[in-house]
């Protein structure tokens, strides 16, 4: 018995661990180091580093590679531990112009728009999303349905 209490705190203890997540595309200093500024184009950047995590779409010419370690413990909201962003610029011509390289310290909060889009539809409980799929299907439509034994007026 005693060893069935020990054996149970250690899985709640162990459920409270920080995990580490790591996320997005950043490549490694030894793969960027292979890009040539000036002679490497949009193509021979992607065949070396993969496909960009976004590409600027502001007129800006460039390719953003974006990597960050979350830690999170349990049920509890993450907190971002670092965050990179690799910066490749092109010119107009498509060649590599310029590199550059961010990391948390210069990042900036930016604060959400408590407004929300307004939408068609129904608004459902709770409970009617999870019941809504019991019965015949399509019963809230109002048409008639093939076997629903619905008959038209």
């Amino acid at each position: 018995m005693k060893y069935l209490i020990y054996f149970f705190f250690c899985i709640i203890l162990s459920s409270c661990i920080s995990k580490k997540i790591i996320n997005g595309n950043l490549p490694d200093a030894d793969t960027i180091s292979l890009l040539k500024v000036g002679q490497d184009d949009k193509n021979s950047v992607k065949q070396i580093l993969g496909e960009p995590s976004f590409k600027g779409s502001l007129g800006d010419n460039a390719y953003y590679y974006v990597g960050s370690l979350k830690s999170k413990i349990a049920f509890l909201k993450s907190n971002v531990k670092e965050q990179y962003i690799l910066e490749l610029k092109f010119s107009k011509n498509n060649k590599l112009k310029n590199i550059y390289f961010y990391d948390k310290s210069l990042s900036t909060d930016v604060a959400m728009s408590s407004l929300e889009t307004k939408t068609d539809g129904t608004k459902q409980s709770f409970f009617q999303q999870i019941l809504g799929n019991f019965g015949v299907p399509g019963m809230k439509r109002g048409g008639p349905i093939l076997g629903s034994g619905k008959a038209e007026d």
